[in-house]
């Protein structure tokens, strides 16, 4: 018996894109044909390739994660394997019993109950009758939704769906189970419990297959990554590999001149301009790469026309997909701008980097608390690269690293 549980040779998908906001109408497609009969001129629709040409398998027991950026193709690679849609072109084959959740609430009828539901979607997924109502008190007991078990699920908040959804999707005893995004919603708590469901299927060797932006999660569960680009596979291989290739990727020409500011817009003034923001080594040199626990100085060079007793420049660090980590402002009564200044710089020491491994990006910014005014920003200015062997010590989880130091006291 074959090892591999899913395979894809060769699979592209294809779309119609519609013109204008219409849904074509069977008129339509008779007005279409008779034209094309008569010797008309036919408008040809355009052709969306959500997929081109992707080929890979997967074996018994493999966790398998997908990147990629918004509309790269990952839900539509889904639903293939899946069977919610067709491939346009090439063959592939899923062997077991699947367990999908690549939407929240997807397969969910609004005006069932949270019961009927549960054994609808057990239905669906190949459950036998008996199979739900032995494993009908583990779902309800999973998904925390006791008390709301016989009421509409359109009545349900898209929180209490997903945890519904992933319930059933991950008892129906699937021999792969498909998740997009789920570990993205819900509160802290219902996470780790779907991360420890997880870890139990992946010890009776299930295939799993894990769409998120959270990279993190993607590099501690996956031993096969895919990075999915534009519909195509750019590359497949080790997590850490791909993960810092599609991050290297994202944040490829990210400079200030092609950000720019915000002043187009008129949101900022020009009492003080950014003109450039750099980051050195305690050396000196430009650098972008740190390990973590070395020093990083960040120059913000800017003018002011005329004095600014006011400004207070800040730095704010986020996540490679712009989620706030936090930032630093200068005290204004210790920086400030009482001259003029064609080009002068600021610098910012963070010694030590406390950043695990990962790629963020900073805003740095140029403000008047009292005033509420902005006199420049720069968005996404500074990419920072953080590898090397403390930055991935297993000592640590998420971004932030705090020093710390265990101790057995009883």
């Amino acid at each position: 018996m074959s090892n591999t549980t899913i395979e894809l040779n060769h699979v592209s998908k294809r779309y119609r894109l519609r013109q204008g906001w219409y849904v074509t109408s069977l008129k339509d497609e008779i007005g279409r044909l008779s034209a094309r009969l008569l010797g008309r001129r036919v408008e040809p629709r355009a052709d969306f390739w959500a997929l081109k040409d992707v080929s890979f398998s997967l074996d018994r027991g493999e966790t398998f994660g997908i990147v990629g950026a918004n509309g790269a193709g990952k839900s539509t690679l889904l639903k293939i394997i899946s069977r919610v849609t067709v491939p346009t072109s090439g063959s592939f084959v899923a062997r077991g019993r699947l367990g999908a959740l690549i939407e929240v609430g997807a397969g969910f009828h609004p005006d069932l109950t949270g019961r009927e539901n549960i054994s609808l979607n057990g239905s669906i997924m190949g459950m036998s009758r008996r199979e739900i109502q032995n494993k009908f008190d583990q779902i309800v007991a999973f998904a925390e939704i006791e008390q709301f078990v016989d009421t509409a699920v359109k009545f349900y908040s898209s929180g209490m769906q997903m945890r519904l959804g992933f319930a059933v999707a991950a008892h129906t005893d699937p021999d792969i189970l498909l998740i997009d995004e789920i570990l993205a919603v819900g509160d802290a708590s219902f996470q780790a419990k779907c991360l420890n469901k997880l870890a139990e299927l992946k010890q009776q060797e299930k295939t799993i297959i894990l769409v998120t932006h959270n990279l993190a999660n993607i590099r501690e569960h996956s031993k096969t990554v895919v990075w999915i680009d534009h519909g195509q596979v750019r590359m497949a291989g080790d997590p850490d590999v791909v993960v810092d290739a599609y991050l290297e990727h994202m944040t490829a020409g990210m400079t200030a001149e092609s950000v720019g500011s915000l002043a187009a817009s008129g949101w900022v003034s020009h009492d003080v301009v950014i003109l450039g923001v750099d980051t050195y080594n305690e050396r000196e040199q430009a650098q972008i790469k740190f390990d973590r626990g070395d020093a990083v100085c960040i120059d913000i060079t800017y003018s002011a026309p005329a004095p600014v007793p006011g400004a207070v420049f800040g730095v704010s660090i986020l996540d490679i997909h712009g989620y706030p980590l936090g930032g630093i402002v200068t005290d204004p009564d210790a920086v400030k701008i009482t001259a003029v200044a064609d080009r002068a710089v600021l610098r910012l020491t963070l010694d030590p980097l406390l950043l695990n491994k990962g790629t963020y990006t900073m805003n740095v910014y140029v403000s008047d608390p009292a005033l509420r005014k902005y006199y420049d920003f720069k968005r996404g200015v500074v990419k920072l690269i953080v590898d090397g062997p403390k930055a991935g010590a297993p000592d640590a989880t998420g971004y932030i690293y705090y020093p710390h130091e265990w101790e057995q006291v009883k």
